[in-house]
């Protein structure tokens, strides 16, 4: 038992869940992508658009979950719910001008974009912050 993992379940709060599902495309679907972003490497486009292009269907079905039609909640989860949606529309929008400029990072970084993804990192520790507020089983 203790060479066990620790097993992280489906949280039930569905803000969570959101957050746990955009978690599982941040750091396993596309942890190469942004690393190879990160160290100023360039990408083969073809294979960096498919992996994007599957990542945004996954990131689709999110919003979709989350929007204000299909998830009535109270007020503090509705500010989260906010916070979540733009999230995910700056990750999606980086990427987007990423896959625009065939994932050259000379080019993005002329765009003004360059420092989306550590943006993108402080949003998500502020979040993580306020789920614990409303007492949110993913944390």
């Amino acid at each position: 038992m203790v060479l066990r993992r620790k097993k992280i379940e489906r949280p039930k709060n569905i803000l969570g869940y959101a957050l746990y599902r955009f978690d599982n495309i941040f750091n396993k679907e596309l942890r190469n992508v942004i690393n190879a972003l990160k160290a100023k490497k360039k990408l083969n486009a073809k294979k960096a658009g498919i992996l994007i292009k599957n990542a945004f269907f996954k990131i689709d079905g999110i919003l979709d979950d989350i929007s204000i039609d299909n998830f009535k909640t109270d007020y503090r989860s509705d500010k989260i719910r906010y916070i979540i949606i733009d999230l995910l529309n700056r990750f999606k929008k980086y990427f987007e001008i990423a896959r625009d400029n065939d994932f050259d990072h000379s080019k993005i970084e002329g765009k003004g974009e360059a420092a989306s993804l550590a943006a993108i990192s402080e949003i998500r520790n502020s979040i993580k912050s306020k789920m614990k507020d409303i007492e949110s089983d993913y944390i």
